[in-house]
């Protein structure tokens, strides 16, 4: 009985690799995740729950995105899985975004208005040097949709490199 179950194990154990699969590197392409384009989604209003920016002249797209507006106050938090620590936030402080227009973010003592870009480790924040502008193009409260663009520069305060954030674009349903 023995020989038998060891036969059958073991024949079994080749089936794979006489079927030409392997047990080790499955070829199952639909648990690989798809990699992000390179290019940067269109400049929208609708509410299609997009995002996407260069960063030093480099397409960035986030694997996440979340968005929340209140009380005229505004957080983005947008994350790339496929870089480590890739992110991308930008809070607008309270009562400050009251409709469509142009908001400056940078530092400020009243409230919190900030734009940062972690990777690696590394965390590039924006300051009194070192702003961005943050432009709505709709606010929807019905709907709970906004939509804009923005740029902002960020300095790293530990090694002092600065990172330029480009060409950002956002249209999403908030929370």
């Amino acid at each position: 009985m023995k020989t038998k179950t060891l036969i059958f194990i073991t024949s079994i154990s080749f089936f794979p690799f006489l079927s030409g699969c392997s047990l080790f590197e499955p070829d199952d392409a639909w648990l690989k995740p798809i990699p992000p384009s390179n290019t940067l989604p269109p400049i929208t209003q609708t509410g299609a729950n997009t995002f996407g920016c260069k960063v030093n002249g480099q397409v960035w797209l986030p694997t996440t995105v979340w968005v929340d507006y209140q009380n005229g106050g505004m957080v983005i938090d947008a994350k790339n899985l496929y870089s480590p620590e890739s992110t991308i936030i930008i809070t607008i402080g309270n009562y400050t975004i009251t409709g469509n227009g142009s908001y400056k973010f940078g530092s400020s003592t009243t409230y919190l208005s900030k734009g940062l870009y972690r990777y690696n480790g590394s965390r590039y924040y924006t300051d009194s040097t070192y702003e961005g502008w943050l432009n709505i193009s709709r606010l929807d409260s019905v709907n709970s949709i906004i939509s804009g663009t923005f740029s902002f520069m960020g300095k790293d305060v530990n090694t002092g490199e600065v990172v330029n954030v480009t060409e950002g674009r956002f249209d999403n349903k908030y929370n």
